[in-house]
């Protein structure tokens, strides 16, 4: 399910805002996508359900970017490449490794 990118159109209140208009096909994505890691941790928008009926929904240009950004790593193939937080889980066996060692 390829998702075209979502074009923001400036509005005058607030300032600094893009208007854009979601649809299903969006809600499934940006579902899936929540379902992976919080969104508040890649800049995206936190969006309810409502805003997915059609309705004009304002978020900032860096909002809108996060959100394009975001939904092509959603439909992008999945090759089991490096994540972000792999480093970190890592570290976290080495460490419970050690730990179990002195206990």
């Amino acid at each position: 399910m390829a998702l075209e990118p979502i074009t923001g159109k400036p509005v005058r209140f607030p300032p600094g805002r893009v208007e854009i208009r979601l649809d299903d096909k969006h809600r499934i994505a940006y579902q899936r996508l929540y379902g992976h890691y919080q969104s508040y941790l890649a800049g995206l928008p936190v969006l309810r359900s409502r805003d997915f009926d059609g309705r004009n929904v304002k978020v900032t240009p860096g909002e809108l970017d996060a959100l394009n950004r975001a939904f092509l790593a959603v439909d992008a193939p999945t090759g089991g490449g490096p994540t972000a937080f792999d480093a970190q889980e890592h570290g976290r066996t080495r460490l419970f490794k050690r730990t179990q060692y002195l206990s």
